[in-house]
């Protein structure tokens, strides 16, 4: 029985393959069927910069910077004319913690950069500026030989018309490709024995504003770290170490094009200088050390006490106590005896940021002494400047001043803990970091205990004050001109004369 059921199964299943081979056979024997026009996959036309903009704010300046209005994408154009060209770089924290070595006005990188054309690639590199070769040796020829010059960003160009190319910023500026942000670790610490930033959020990361105008380009972008379970908290006023926001800021600045001439380091003569060493010289002293100076040119050239074309203006922050902005504005004018000396008449000028001012201290055309009160004060007074490394031309400078100076809160975590947040930030800022602040915050810390165990009048008490900042101003001020530490100064007078104001209000 199950034979019999099975045999017409078996001729049906026959009649199916013969079907599908004679079907088979015909399809290969068929003429092939042209693939139409709509089969072909489709290649995506490239967008043009002008379609790619047009959702965007214009910002423009130097390098013409637009900003999608819907998402924040930041585009950057690049002229032809701008490549093969070198730029001064320079950035600063806006803000921070100190524990992260970034805090308020800190500056930072200060180096030159070159942009480049690489077929589809626009690419930013660093150039060394430590070494000179004579072009009229010919050993100059080789100048490269050996001397690193790092790609810090190669950006693909997303569009391109006639001589314009635009690149995506995010790439540039969101990341750390020009500046290391995140300090690296101290290999000797032990593990969570310092705070530490953790990783880099790319979705939480983002641009702050943009300052564009014609011989610069500002960039200010916050960059926030995670670390889901940290080992070290922090301080209070890291507020919560598994998110901590770093704001930088960017300049990218057009080289001077101007008449400064360079001055070598006289060693016997403290300024603040770049070291560049000549490498086609046989001198066993092959120094072309150029020190930091300002750019400062006589409207009559031929007078022996001139006014500058353009003075170099100290802006005082709005921030700044109303109470002590008479004596901060006399420190900084007093500058103006030194250069008298040097042929300049009013070199120096001073001005007080108005409330209805349209400009921040961040703008870097403006030379801001500004003020701050931190939970853990890096410094009481910290004045530096930053320059065309090329030349050593002083470009701007700032002045960061802390409100302890002036009470009596000490920094009690450096007696307990040689690892503190203060010192760790001092360590990471140490090149620029100039102490006389804080020890001078002690110092008038214990005159005013002194003036109060003495029953000191009010008027001594607050004149008192005033010396103290009036000095701490001077100094800082002094740093900012390329001035370094004068440590000869403290001989100037005798121990009998220190206290006769007769020579010592004498410039």
């Amino acid at each position: 029985m199950i034979r019999k059921s099975n045999l017409p199964m078996a001729i049906v299943f026959a009649s199916i393959l013969c079907c599908n081979a004679s079907f088979a056979q015909k399809n290969k024997n068929a003429a092939p069927v042209a693939a139409t026009a709509t089969d072909a996959p489709k290649k995506e036309a490239k967008k043009t910069i002008k379609e790619i903009i047009k959702p965007t704010k214009l910002s423009d300046g130097l390098f013409a910077m637009y900003q999608d209005t819907a998402i924040g994408t930041v585009y950057m154009k690049i002229k032809k004319e701008q490549l093969n060209k070198e730029y001064i770089y320079f950035n600063y924290a806006e803000n921070g913690v100190v524990s992260a070595g970034a805090f308020k006005g800190s500056f930072r990188d200060n180096e030159v950069f070159s942009i480049r054309k690489y077929f589809d690639r626009i690419e930013f590199v660093k150039e060394n500026t430590n070494y000179y070769f004579d072009p009229a040796n010919p050993i100059s020829k080789s100048a490269d030989a050996n001397i690193n010059k790092p790609i810090l960003a190669s950006l693909k160009i997303v569009a391109e018309e006639g001589e314009n190319y635009l690149l995506k910023a995010d790439e540039l500026f969101l990341v750390e490709n020009l500046s290391q942000i995140k300090p690296s670790p101290n290999p000797n610490a032990k593990p969570g024995a310092s705070f530490t930033l953790g990783t880099l959020s790319k979705e939480k990361t983002k641009f702050a504003s943009i300052r564009n105008y014609p011989k610069n380009t500002d960039v200010i972008v916050e960059y926030v770290y995670d670390n889901p379970a940290p080992s070290n908290g922090g301080g209070p006023d890291v507020t919560d170490a598994r998110s901590v926001t770093v704001k930088i800021q960017h300049s990218i600045i057009e080289m001077p094009k101007n008449n400064f001439k360079p001055r070598y380091d006289d060693p016997r003569i403290g300024y603040f200088m770049q070291q560049i060493e000549d490498m086609t010289t046989q001198k066993a002293t092959p120094y072309k050390d150029v020190i930091n100076r300002w750019n400062l040119e006589k409207k009559d050239p031929s007078a022996t006490l001139s006014e500058p074309i353009e003075p170099i203006t100290w802006w005082i922050e709005n921030t700044t106590p109303e109470e002590f902005r008479p004596t901060i504005k006399e420190a900084i004018l007093t500058w103006n005896q030194a250069f008298e000396k040097a042929g300049f008449k009013n070199a120096i000028r001073c001005e007080v940021q108005p409330d209805t001012a349209s400009w921040d201290a961040g703008d870097i055309r403006y030379n801001v002494l500004r003020w701050t009160s931190s939970p853990f004060p890096p410094f009481g007074g910290y004045g530096p400047s930053f320059v065309n490394p090329k030349t050593g031309q002083i470009i701007g400078a700032d002045i960061m001043l802390e409100y302890v100076f002036f009470t009596n809160r000490l920094k009690q975590e450096k007696l307990f803990d040689a690892t503190s947040q203060t010192f760790q930030a001092n360590e990471f800022t140490q090149n620029n970091f100039c102490d006389i602040g804080n020890y001078f915050s002690q110092a008038t810390q214990f005159g005013n205990a002194a003036l109060m165990a003495y029953s000191a009048t009010d008027v001594e008490k607050s004149n008192y004050i005033k010396q103290s900042l009036y000095y701490l101003v001077l100094h800082e001020v002094g740093h900012t001109f390329g001035l370094n530490h004068n440590m000869k100064a403290s001989q100037l007078h005798s121990p009998a004369n220190i206290n006769n104001t007769t020579l010592t209000k004498q410039i």
